[in-house]
């Protein structure tokens, strides 16, 4: 599935496609990742057009936890909103998104640059698949389509992000979040 909308509705459409995904059972990351309220609020766009706009809430700065809701321009459109909860491993940060009857999390790697870029990058299934079932470097088990990681030790996490099994995300195809002027936010 290649990565062409929104964050929110690219976490959605995994949930509900026919594609196999990578899931959680457990927050991905080591501990919270605080953040910037002015580096995250506000709202965010895949093509600046204004036609589909994220907006992200701070819930809570010191634990990482937002809300993105998908706000679509056209008439008779819904609003669709999650909570997310960020995490940090090391100097990688995982987003996991908490989806409204989904017993299991979808993280991916998020990076903010300062603020005007939110850059994500899903999982690869084809990558994780064997390392959960074939070499069983990573707990996990089938959950309908979906690669469901279990609880991620360090060893487990640096793993995953050091490369030594090859690169686990899908770093050619990028989702690129750009935030729409700059949004004067309460501080929390």
């Amino acid at each position: 599935m290649k990565s062409k909308h929104f964050f929110p509705v690219l976490i959605l459409m995994m949930c509900i496609s026919g594609c196999e995904n990578v899931s959680s059972q457990y927050l991905v990351g080591q501990k919270p990742h605080a953040v910037k309220t002015e580096e995250w609020a506000g709202e965010w766009s895949q093509d600046c057009s204004g036609e589909e706009i994220i907006r992200i809430e701070v819930l809570d700065k010191d634990k990482g936890i937002l809300r993105f809701t998908e706000v679509k321009t056209s008439p008779g459109s819904t609003m669709e909103s999650y909570e997310c909860y960020l995490r940090e491993a090391g100097d990688w940060i995982f987003a996991n998104a908490a989806i409204k009857g989904e017993a299991d999390f979808y993280p991916v790697r998020v990076k903010n640059l300062e603020g005007r870029q939110i850059i994500v990058w899903f999982p690869d299934p084809e990558k994780f698949k064997p390392l959960v079932f074939e070499k069983k470097v990573l707990p996990g088990e089938w959950r309908g389509r979906n690669i469901s990681l279990g609880m991620l030790k360090p060893e487990h996490l640096d793993l995953i992000m050091s490369g030594k099994e090859g690169v686990l995300f899908k770093w050619d195809e990028p989702s690129i979040l750009i935030r729409l002027g700059k949004t004067t936010v309460p501080q929390n």
